[in-house]
């Protein structure tokens, strides 16, 4: 029988439920051998259009271990969020959650130097880094004013940390947020270098003795949540 007529009644057997085995117990010697050659080179064909597939690349053997795309890094209590970043994230930061915040000095816009300390509320602290050219400051400035007039009263303070010379752009984003927030110029940029590296605008939430205790290094909707919720915590 020519390798179509073999291909035809293989294909009849599985279909009927017979499966390989069977038909080919009822074949002669060459023909299991025709049969199985044509068995493995289907696998190949299929293994190779598998590899194609994915630019040619292997599936390795074994389990594919998966990482969480934020995973949680630090938590300062069952009920403040937990802070969750990729490891690459991870890395740029240099303050965790449980640590001292940096001692920070810098010079005030409008005038005169202030000192982080003088400056923390009794509860809690936010500072929220941020530069002008960045697609999220003015919804970060915006949302963090709300929510210093939500707190402020509470015992939080509220401080924005600007990156880079005082400007006209900068200055604009400062007047739409109101006068909630102390804004403090970090012009040489080694304020944000003590915490971490690029990504703004970032926010970090103190407690009552200056260590943090939740942050994030973006701004969005999450974030926004995860800072209410802290702050409800820390100021009750």
């Amino acid at each position: 029988m020519d390798r179509a007529g073999w291909t035809s009644k293989l294909a009849a057997a599985i279909i009927s439920g017979g499966g390989i085995v069977p038909f080919l117990a009822g074949c002669s010697e060459p023909a299991i051998g025709a049969a199985a050659a044509q068995v493995a080179e289907a696998n190949d064909e299929k293994s190779s259009n598998a590899g194609a597939g994915s630019g040619g690349a292997v599936t390795p053997a074994g389990p594919i271990v998966r990482t969480a795309a934020k995973p949680i890094t630090e938590e300062y209590s069952a009920k403040v969020p937990p802070v969750m970043l990729a490891s690459e994230h991870a890395a740029i930061c240099k303050v965790n959650v449980g640590e001292q915040f940096p001692q920070l000095e810098l010079p005030k816009i409008g005038g005169g130097n202030a000192k982080l300390a003088d400056l923390k509320g009794a509860k809690a602290t936010v500072v929220l880094f941020w530069a002008p050219d960045r697609w999220m400051a003015e919804g970060a400035l915006a949302d963090v004013a709300k929510e210093a007039a939500t707190y402020g009263g509470k015992g939080a303070a509220f401080v924005g940390v600007v990156e880079g010379a005082p400007n006209d752009a900068g200055q604009k984003l400062i007047n739409a947020a109101g006068a909630s927030l102390t804004q403090l110029a970090d012009a040489d940029g080694k304020a944000l270098a003590q915490v971490g590296e690029s990504w703004l605008p970032r926010v970090y939430v103190l407690d009552g003795q200056g260590k943090v205790a939740w942050f994030d290094i973006e701004f969005s909707e999450a974030t926004r949540r995860e800072l209410q919720l802290t702050l409800a915590e820390l100021t009750k």
